[in-house]
């Protein structure tokens, strides 16, 4: 029998919830016939009562960041809107592959945290059978050199044929589409790679064709009129051409640009801005619209967006806008985007391939500019505002997600119960984990907040 598989379109699917999953229950609250307090129940007469019960899935790690498979329910404190909620469902899961129990393993061979006190039996975890994960690879081919987007697929394909587990579900998907508007999850390896295989590179971004070329983090400083920048260009520009800008006449080079080429310059710039703006909002809808498809998918969901980067313009609405309704939907559906940066080790500094002009006065570097560690903000942006975590500065693609797959494969699952009759239409909730006692243990939990007034209006809709 082939492998189930589940299609999944990049249309958007509307979102029931932020990061909390419903219960393995077929509904999401129950109704518990009751007596009303002090009365007799007459024949035929009942009171239905509202049970809801809300699960979170939490990770926590040491100091030296591996996974603490030990804990019991009562080392738990869980916070819903900074209220503490009492645990009524507490369990383990581990969901790796073969290869993830080896490294499980080795890390269990390091020294032990100090002893804890053993709670009840009930309280134990135990961890459930292996239920398989769904793991998403979004590549950001809008903005992949040619060299990376053949590091990526490599890792790619060491990551399916060493990690992958048989009951894992995977998907592959292009920021510019070239995989197909519609994909599956499958568990076939062959299918995966073969995929991986047919990634190619599309486009490296945005690339200024004049001289000195602009990149996009000094179009954006320019934006901001920033002087030094400014300078720079006006000065380079003028060597090239000396009777560009202050009428054709030579001028002190240490005066201040003409007005004129001024404007030449900034009109260049917010050119190449909105070319940025643009490419980086097709990247933008293309990842959203694969998070709103997978709304509807039961369980936990893992992005990894694997990008060379690209700069943020938060005096772009476009862009910013983008950017908080991708987290929004991220949260809404539970997933959480971890972010490779597939240029590997960055070091801030201008290579040979890029053209530019001497800089004899200074100016780029009194600007404070780096593009390479400005490409990164977006990508530490998503990480952080989904619960994922941003990967930087490896050469080794397929060990960083190799481990990290490692790393997300065993998490405790809690859960609490509340009253569907007393949530508040537009309220949102946050929620909190901590392990009591133990400042040496961090609680991973995805961000977000949660209207639990659109899952129940849904659970009662007809």
């Amino acid at each position: 029998m082939s492998a189930p598989t589940l299609r999944i379109k990049r249309q958007a699917i509307s979102s029931v919830f932020l990061l909390i999953v419903v219960s393995g229950s077929s509904s999401f609250y129950s109704q518990v016939k009751a007596s009303p307090l002090g009365q007799k129940q007459e024949a035929g007469q009942t009171i239905h009562v509202n049970v809801g019960l809300c699960q979170t899935d939490v990770m926590v790690f040491d100091r030296q960041g591996h996974f603490v498979p030990d804990l019991k329910m009562d080392q738990f404190e869980l916070r819903v809107d900074g209220k503490v909620q009492p645990i009524s469902f507490f369990e383990l899961v581990s969901a790796g592959s073969v290869h993830d129990e080896e490294v499980w393993a080795k890390e269990a061979a390091k020294p032990a945290a100090p002893a804890q006190a053993a709670p009840p039996p009930p309280q134990q975890a135990s961890a459930t059978p292996n239920p398989g994960r769904t793991l998403l690879f979004f590549l950001d081919d809008w903005h992949m050199d040619v060299d990376n987007v053949m590091r990526a697929r490599a890792a790619l394909a060491k990551l399916v044929d060493t990690s992958m587990g048989p009951k894992d579900r995977v998907a592959l998907f292009a920021a510019s589409g070239q995989l197909g508007s519609v994909q599956q999850l499958t568990g076939d390896k062959a299918a995966l790679l073969a995929s991986i295989a047919k990634i190619n590179f599309q486009s490296a971004g945005v690339q200024d064709l004049q001289f000195p070329p602009m990149t996009e983090l000094q179009a954006f400083l320019i934006g901001q009129n920033d002087k030094d920048v400014i300078s720079y260009f006006a000065a380079a520009m003028q060597k090239i051409d000396p009777f560009m800008g202050n009428h054709g006449r030579f001028t002190d080079p240490n005066a201040p640009p003409d007005p004129q080429l001024v404007k030449v310059i900034q009109d260049r710039a917010a050119q190449l801005a909105a070319t940025s703006a643009g490419i980086a909002d097709r990247t933008l809808t293309a990842l959203r619209g694969l998070v709103h498809s997978c709304a509807a998918m039961p369980g936990r969901q893992v992005i990894f967006f694997l990008s060379d980067g690209f700069v943020l313009q938060p005096q772009r609405s476009d862009v910013g806008d983008g950017l908080r309704q991708l987290t929004i939907a991220a949260a809404r559906s539970g997933i959480m985007i971890y972010t490779l940066d597939t240029r590997g080790l960055v070091v801030g500094l201008p290579d040979a391939k890029t053209k530019r002009a001497a800089d004899s006065t200074g100016a780029l570097a009194h600007s404070g500019s780096s593009e390479a560690l400005a490409q990164q903000d977006a990508l530490n942006a998503l990480a952080a505002d989904t619960g994922g975590r941003f990967l930087k500065n490896t050469n080794a693609l397929d060990t960083a997600m190799i481990t990290t797959l490692s790393e997300i494969s065993r998490y405790y699952l809690l859960a609490w119960p509340f009253d569907p009759d007393e949530v508040k239409a537009g309220k949102y909730s946050t929620i909190h984990v901590a392990v009591k006692g133990r400042s040496d243990l961090t609680a991973r939990v995805r961000q977000g907040s949660l209207d639990l007034s659109q899952l129940v209006a849904r659970k009662k809709a007809p």
